[in-house]
């Protein structure tokens, strides 16, 4: 009762923020979430409660993380939920995501809620101070400790690159009237002149700034025309479609105007482009000897495919988006863990969101956020260090799935085996 009270209080925020996007169904996904964490809390009330042994204070975090690992594996939203991206702002923290993934971060989050509870249970019997407190603090300090280590070790100067982002809120639709539409075109236009004149090498564009039929090929002559003239590899998201299908594609333009590649988003929002056809291929391009990568908007929730181009040795990811408004900030940070999680750089340009730029650690170097008319722009000195892969990229949800392990033998094997049980009497 407690759990559920307590979780549906602190999830009610969300509730506007899930009917924005999904209408009414997001009222379903709280009550989701609230089961959830009933879920959670009755789980690692059952372990602690029947038996007294110290290493019960990892009941709540290992089921924490497994559920993370679960709901990120089999979710249509991938990552998006995960309780890491609330320590964004914890540089030291998240750095923990380098070597286990988003649970990771999450059982050190937990981990310290774990202690402070099994610590204020005072109806429980008296645990080893040493192993039940001592030893799971010493391993959040040695996880945030060697963070920290991590980034003031690389405070060195890194070779950057200028990317430019530019965003305009307005949207091209079928029924924009054509002059509404030829002034977007216009602003972009007037902006990508602008950052090139500022040094930028490379502009970002919103993703499905316009919708074309699925050739496409006035509007990227067009958009070929602007990267010619203006001496700049460009990025810019469109929608294609014709009878038989559509789909939400960022093309890749060189500073001669040649479209060096088409990338056809991989992950579709469930409901709203349900209709399109995903990719299914990674998109890697060589500039100046460094390798970048591409991706729209949602791809970046799901952490394979940030795995995927961290694999592909990418000093940076390129990423056309359209969030939803209110969250600007959140769209940002879940793009930039993947930086973190795999080593590269991310340049995140959103429209009704921020245009940002963050590093191989989670700094964010360049952050503004989007305008209707005449729009948002902004250059980014980016780092395009090359560096080893990270221990994430080379092994994945390792971390995760041994916490699903965990939380199933918390749960069988002590009843069967007789490990450490006693129940309380009381």
């Amino acid at each position: 009762m407690l759990a559920a009270v307590a979780s549906l209080i602190g999830l009610t925020s969300l509730a506007p923020y899930y009917m924005s996007v999904v209408g009414w169904s997001g009222v379903m996904l709280v009550l989701l979430q609230m089961l959830q964490w009933i879920f959670i809390v009755t789980f690692t009330r059952s372990v602690v409660r029947r038996s007294r042994g110290w290493w019960t204070v990892f009941a709540y975090p290992v089921i924490c993380a497994a559920l993370d690992t679960l709901v990120s594996t089999f979710s249509p939203h991938g990552t998006w939920g995960s309780l890491a991206y609330t320590q964004m702002d914890a540089l030291p923290v998240i750095q923990i995501a380098s070597v286990a993934g988003t649970a990771g971060v999450v059982f050190a989050l937990s981990l310290f809620a774990s202690i402070a509870a099994l610590a204020w249970d005072r109806a429980q019997p008296r645990r080893s101070s040493l192993l039940a407190y001592a030893f799971p603090l010493l391993l959040i300090m040695v996880a945030v400790g060697l963070g920290s280590l991590r980034l003031t070790g690389n405070l060195e100067a890194v070779t950057t690159l200028p990317i430019g982002m530019a965003a305009i809120d307005d949207v091209i639709g079928p029924k924009t009237p054509r002059e509404k539409a030829e002034a977007v075109w216009g602003a972009y236009d007037e902006s990508i002149g602008r950052l090139a004149q500022g040094g930028a090498r490379i502009v970002v564009l919103p993703e499905k700034i316009d919708t074309q039929e699925l050739a496409g090929a006035p509007r990227r002559a067009a958009l070929g025309e602007t990267a010619r003239r203006h001496s700049v590899y460009l990025v810019a998201g469109v929608g294609l479609t014709s009878d038989r299908e559509s789909k939400n594609r960022a093309w890749f333009f060189g500073p001669n105007g040649d479209l060096l590649a088409e990338y056809d988003k991989q992950h579709v929002v469930p409901g709203g482009e349900s209709a399109m056809t995903p990719g299914h291929e990674a998109v890697v391009r060589a500039i100046d000897g460094r390798r970048f990568g591409i991706s729209i908007c949602k791809d970046m929730h799901f952490a394979p495919l940030g795995r995927s181009y961290g694999k592909e040795e990418v000093v940076a990811m390129l990423e056309p988006a359209w969030d939803y408004g209110r969250d600007a900030w959140m769209a940002a940070r879940v793009a930039a863990l993947r930086g973190v999680e795999n080593g590269y750089a991310v340049v995140h340009s959103a429209r009704r969101g921020v245009l940002s730029a963050s590093d191989r650690y989670g700094r964010f170097v360049a952050e503004t956020p989007s305008n209707a008319l005449p729009g948002a722009a902004i250059i980014a000195q980016v780092p395009v260090e090359s560096r080893p892969a990270t221990l994430y990229t080379r092994f994945g949800d390792w971390f995760g799935w041994l916490c699903v392990v965990g939380a199933a033998l918390l749960r069988f094997l002590p009843r069967s085996l007789g490990l450490a049980i006693v129940r309380n009497r009381r």
